[in-house]
């Protein structure tokens, strides 16, 4: 008891430090990805850093282990909503695996969505002439997939240069076919400033303004893990640079009706980001 009102009582001032923070006019969603399972210690650090959104990854057969029910559960108390995230780039072609992963998710009947991160530039098919056939199989697929999920809302992981034209299904961008299976996108634009022409802003501007057309929400995704290039990822600039650019990023975004605030990537990460 005495662990619960210490938490609550971190909620509470978090939330009014959020809200003091706050663009006027932005979405004060900041969701948090958990790749590493289920613990006390990720609530713990999502309630001290205002997260209100947790994609935790749900592999095959997850319904197994009891520590999930007891970690929605928990997140669920402290006014947390928890996503299912799970994918594959086999899924791309492998739509028997997706959909099971799917029914999966909605037989539990605890989470509050499901975040597909299936990635299908990373299948071995993409650098090849399968290519087009590949993107057909993953729109074809992620339909089915949206369509099993029910009520559950559906959110997709975007790389930011999916708005090209090379990428066009049928007369449409690869990321319209994505909007029209999705209740929203989490647009990895991954850099470690907001203004620029490399920047999260522009690099993301696209995706955002489809997805406002379309009425669809659109998240806004950073990096604090080690990456190849050192513009990619907050992992050498430290959390303080890394607000400071989410608060550029949240006002710019904040005009638009369909902006469902940020998504860091990832806890293991984040949780040891330096100052």
């Amino acid at each position: 008891m005495q662990r619960t009102r210490t938490l609550s009582a971190a909620v509470l001032v978090v939330g009014i430090l959020t809200t003091i923070l706050q663009p006027a006019g932005a979405s004060s969603e900041r969701s948090l990805w958990v790749w590493n399972g289920p613990s006390d210690t990720v609530i713990e650090f999502a309630v001290g850093n205002g997260i209100t959104n947790l994609y935790l990854h749900a592999p095959p057969n997850f319904s197994r282990n009891g520590l999930y029910e007891e970690f929605i559960e928990s997140a669920h108390a402290f006014g947390m909503r928890v996503f299912a995230a799970g994918g594959n780039p086999s899924w791309a072609t492998d739509s028997g695996a997706w959909n099971a992963w799917v029914d999966e998710v909605v037989e539990f009947q605890a989470f509050d969505g499901l975040v597909f991160d299936v990635e299908p530039h990373l299948h071995p098919d993409w650098d090849t002439r399968k290519q087009h056939r590949l993107l057909r199989s993953f729109v074809n697929g992620l339909g089915r997939a949206a369509t099993r999920a029910g009520s559950l809302p559906v959110y997709t992981t975007v790389p930011f240069w999916w708005d090209l034209p090379a990428f066009r299904i049928r007369k449409s961008l690869l990321v319209e076919h994505v909007l029209d299976h999705s209740d929203g996108i989490i647009v990895m634009a991954y850099r470690d400033t907001a203004e620029g022409d490399d920047g999260i802003i522009q690099l993301s501007r696209n995706e955002a303004n489809l997805a406002a057309l379309k009425a669809r929400e659109f998240v806004i995704g950073v990096e604090t893990g080690p990456a190849e290039s050192d513009k990619v990822s907050f992992a050498e600039e430290g959390s303080a640079v890394m607000e400071s650019q989410l608060v550029s990023v949240m006002a710019r975004y904040g005009i638009h009706g369909t902006f469902a605030g940020v998504a860091i990537h990832d806890f293991g990460s984040y949780s040891s980001l330096g100052p």
